[in-house]
């Protein structure tokens, strides 16, 4: 376009050198030039618009504002099922995850339940086999634990949010007599590009010595690293609430992760209201897929908090809870304003509900399950404020 507008312009200079067509010729040229650069902001406000649109496209439906439609009551096959219970040889408290290392072997993680937190329980006998994760400010102690996670069947990671240290037990060595302790990963020793000033909610092992961490920030809302340095962080957030900070608390605090055992999927759920997010994960790369919510948050914020913490009220309607991610769908119980604690749903990686299982009427609370060759373990509370281990097929 200036090229031509270049021969344009030369070829009208020997006319403008008669004075009695000058003006004329002036004039003429002044509003032709106008009328090109009319033409040209138009062009460039096209592209910017087209770049814009495509730029939205991009980011997808997380960049939005989450709507909220309850889940219908109707449609969704539905299975009512038996559970036996398992008498123990102790009592639980607190149970909060619960896997199956074999045939015969449980771990459970119970953070109320004496001066050990987790338990390696024997369902053919009713009995504890051996008690692990100690309370203290030693470096393999617990001040405030965020769980255990079982990788590759024989070893237990626990996190401990205030120390931020990572320490994996050895399940081989612990029912041998052996040392507990395999290792300890601090998380102020790893490489990071800037200083890490927010704690993770929680933190889960990944193949080939990786981790990925959970917690309420967008600097470190999702990242994967390993035991030296940082491989990538994911700071998008769906927005279920117009304030930045509750926003990304309500993502965070009480709110429930799962990574699928190939590493494909990674589920979030909250628990201050009800929505749940389904990312894909393809090695060190994290994108969105599916966000889904169903009750609006309600809350208060705890007094001091910084970051924002969002704290539950009388008026929270509560989300889901007991969240276990397969290969093929996730896990949860949604409580919703109905309270329905005795009801385990089923959805698939699109965000859709595709079954819900009722526990009997005498359950009214699942705190964790598990999930192997299609039978399920779990501790559920009952009428009369009794923590069980369960087992039932579905």
């Amino acid at each position: 376009m200036l090229r031509g507008n270049r021969k344009i312009l030369f070829s009208i200079l020997p006319r403008l050198r008669n004075k009695s067509s000058g003006k004329r010729e002036i004039k003429r040229l002044s509003h032709r030039f106008t009328l090109m650069f009319i033409q040209l902001m138009k062009t460039a406000y096209s592209s910017c618009l087209l770049l814009a649109c495509f730029l939205l496209w991009a980011c997808g439906e997380h960049t939005q504002k989450v709507e909220f439609k309850a889940l219908p009551s109707d449609g969704i096959q539905s299975t009512a099922i038996t559970i036996d219970t398992l008498s123990c040889n102790t009592f639980f408290s607190n149970p909060t995850s619960v896997y199956i290392i074999n045939d015969s072997l449980l771990l459970t993680f119970d953070d109320n339940r004496g001066d050990k937190m987790c338990h390696i329980i024997n369902t053919r006998k009713g009995v504890i086999m051996k008690s692990f994760g100690e309370w203290g400010k030693a470096r393999s102690e617990f001040i405030y634990p965020q769980g255990a996670y079982l990788f590759e069947d024989s070893l237990c990671y626990i996190y401990d949010f205030q120390t931020r240290n990572n320490v994996c037990f050895s399940l081989t060595n612990i029912l041998q007599g052996k040392p507990a302790v395999k290792s300890i990963i601090a998380m102020n020793e790893i490489n990071y590009d800037e200083p890490m000033t927010h704690r993770f909610y929680k933190v889960y092992p990944l193949s080939q010595g990786r981790f990925i961490g959970f917690g309420n920030h967008p600097e470190n809302r999702i990242q994967i690293f390993n035991s030296s340095k940082l491989l990538n962080t994911y700071s998008d957030y769906p927005i279920l609430d117009e304030t930045e900070e509750n926003n990304w608390s309500i993502w965070g605090n009480m709110a429930c992760f799962g990574v699928s055992p190939d590493e494909k999927h990674i589920v979030i759920t909250t628990r201050i209201g009800a929505a749940f997010e389904i990312l894909s994960l393809n090695g060190n790369q994290i994108t969105h897929s599916h966000v889904r919510g169903f009750y609006k948050p309600a809350y208060d914020i705890a007094q001091g908090a910084k970051p924002a913490c969002v704290i539950a009220t009388p008026k929270t309607i509560l989300g889901f809870n007991a969240l276990h991610v397969t290969n093929d769908g996730f896990y949860a119980v949604l409580a919703g304003p109905e309270n329905h604690y005795n009801e385990l749903l089923k959805f698939n990686f699109d965000g859709e509900c595709v079954h819900k299982y009722c526990f009997p009427d005498f359950v009214t609370d699942i705190a964790c399950i598990t999930l192997k060759n299609e039978i399920l373990w779990g501790f559920i509370e009952d009428k009369e404020n009794e923590i069980k281990l369960i087992k039932s097929r579905i």
